[in-house]
C-alpha cells in the first residue's frame, strides 16, 4: 500500500473516532437554551442524522477512504432533509395532468378510451333515370293514317305526348306542335266525324303505350301517312320522302328518334311481283331514313293488314318477313278479333275503334322490346 493510501486511512479512522465519542459523550449541558449553550449536538442521541457506516473493504483487503462530509450541512428548519437551497423546483411540462394546462387546440377531440362502433354506411338510393325526348316517326297509308271516329276517352291528352301537325286547320298551323290527341293527321284534337276519317289510327294507343313505359320521358310524335298510296311514295327523292324526312329533323332539334312505326301494304297487295319486291322497298326507305337521319339502327316496327281483308292472306307472310331483311325490325299481330270500320265501302280494309286502340298498344310494347338493351 503506497502513502496515499495510508494517509486517506488514517484520516478515515480518525474520523470514526470523532463521530463515536459524540455520539457516546453523556449530555450534561443545560437544554434549556439554544445552541450552543442547550440543546443536543449535531448526530447525539435524538437527533434526526443518521451516521454514516464505514465502507466495506474490497475483497483484496484493502480498505476503502471513507466518504467525505456533506458540503452543505442541514440547515435550520429542515432538519434530516437534503440540502435544496440552491435547486430550482421543477415546473411540470405544460399539458401535464394536474397542471392547470388546457390541450392544443387543433381541432379534434381525444379519441375514448373505447371508441364507439360506426354503423355500416347507408346504401345509396338507386339513380332515377334521366328524363328525354323520344321521337318517333309513323308513315303509311290508310291504316296508320286512321277512319274511326275517337270516342271521349280517346281524347284525352298526356301533357308528355305531342305531334308535329300536318296541316293547317282552325286549330293550329302545319308542323306546329301539339298536345296530342286524335286525328294525328288532320286537325288535331278535332275529328271529321264522317266515316272516311282522318280518325284514331294505331298511333295514338302506341304513344299511351311508350308513355307509361317511360312516364319521365316526352313522347314527341311526328305523322306522315297518306291514304291509298303505295310503297313507291315514300322512296328517297319522293315529295313524300322529302316531307318525312324535313319534319323528322324538325323534331331532332327537341330530342332524339327512338323509332319509326310503319303501315302500309293493302296497295302493293294485289300481284305476286309486287309483293315479292315490296320488302325490298321498305328496305330500302328505312336504311335511306336512318342514314340520312343519322339514327343508326333506330327500331322499325310494321303492322300486318286486317285479316278480314282478302288480300291479307297473301300479304301477311310478306310482312313478317321484313325482320329477316331489316335489322332491328319486329312486326305488330293483327291477329285475334279484330273489326272492321262498317260503311267505308273498303271491303272491309281498315280497322275500326277498338281494333286500332288494341292494335296500337300492340305497336307499342313491339317498340319497348326493340328499345330494351
Amino acid at each position: 500500500m503506497n502513502v496515499r493510501s495510508y494517509t486517506s486511512l488514517a484520516l478515515g479512522l480518525v474520523a470514526l473516532v470523532a463521530v463515536g465519542a459524540c455520539g457516546s459523550a453523556e449530555d450534561t449541558s443545560d437544554s434549556s437554551g439554544p445552541p450552543p449553550f442547550g440543546g443536543p449536538l449535531p448526530g447525539a442521541a435524538g437527533s434526526s442524522s443518521v451516521a454514516v457506516p464505514p465502507a466495506a473493504a474490497p475483497v483484496d483487503g484493502t480498505p476503502e477512504p471513507a466518504a467525505p462530509a456533506p458540503v452543505n450541512p442541514t440547515p435550520a428548519g429542515n432538519e434530516g432533509g437534503p440540502d435544496v437551497s440552491g435547486l430550482q423546483p421543477s415546473e411540470p411540462p405544460p399539458n401535464a395532468e394536474g397542471s392547470g394546462g388546457q390541450p392544443p387546440d387543433d381541432g379534434t377531440t381525444p379519441d375514448p378510451a373505447t371508441p364507439p362502433v360506426e354503423p355500416p354506411p347507408a346504401e345509396p338510393p338507386p339513380a332515377e333515370p334521366a328524363a328525354r325526348t323520344q321521337v318517333f316517326l309513323l308513315f303509311g297509308q290508310s291504316n296508320m293514317y286512321g277512319l274511326p271516329n275517337p270516342q271521349a276517352a280517346d281524347l284525352e291528352v298526356n301533357p308528355r305526348v305531342e305531334v308535329l301537325t300536318l296541316e293547317a286547320c282552325g286549330r293550329h298551323a302545319a308542323n306546329q306542335w301539339m298536345p296530342a290527341q286524335p286525328p294525328l293527321h288532320g286537325c288535331v284534337g278535332q275529328p271529321s266525324g264522317n266515316v272516311f276519317g282522318p280518325g284514331l289510327g294505331p298511333g295514338d294507343y302506341f304513344a299511351r303505350t311508350i308513355a307509361a313505359a317511360f312516364p319521365e320521358d316526352t313522347i314527341l310524335l311526328v305523322p306522315n301517312a297518306i291514304p291509298s298510296v303505295s310503297i313507291d311514295v315514300f322512296q328517297p327523292g319522293q315529295q313524300a320522302y322529302n316531307s318525312i324526312l324535313a319534319r323528322a329533323r324538325m323534331a331532332q332539334e327537341r330530342g332524339e328518334i327512338s323509332g319509326i312505326i310503319f303501315h302500309q301494304g293493302e296497295s302493293d297487295c294485289g300481284s305476286p311481283q309486287s309483293r315479292a319486291s315490296w320488302p325490298g322497298r321498305v328496305k330500302t326507305v328505312v336504311d335511306r331514313l336512318r342514314s340520312d337521319l343519322d339514327i343508326g339502327e333506330a327500331p322499325f316496327v310494321a303492322g300486318e293488314l286486317l285479316y278480314l281483308f282478302g288480300c291479307s292472306g297473301d300479304m301477311n307472310p310478306v310482312i313478317n318477313s321484313l325482320p329477316n331483311v331489316i335489322t332491328n325490325a319486329a312486326v305488330a299481330s293483327a291477329n285475334g278479333n279484330f273489326g272492321a270500320v262498317q260503311g267505308d265501302n273498303f271491303n272491309n280494309l281498315h280497322f275500326d275503334l277498338a281494333a286500332q286502340r288494341e292494335f296500337g298498344r300492340r305497336y307499342g310494347e313491339a317498340m319497348i322490346r326493340l328499345l330494351q338493351p
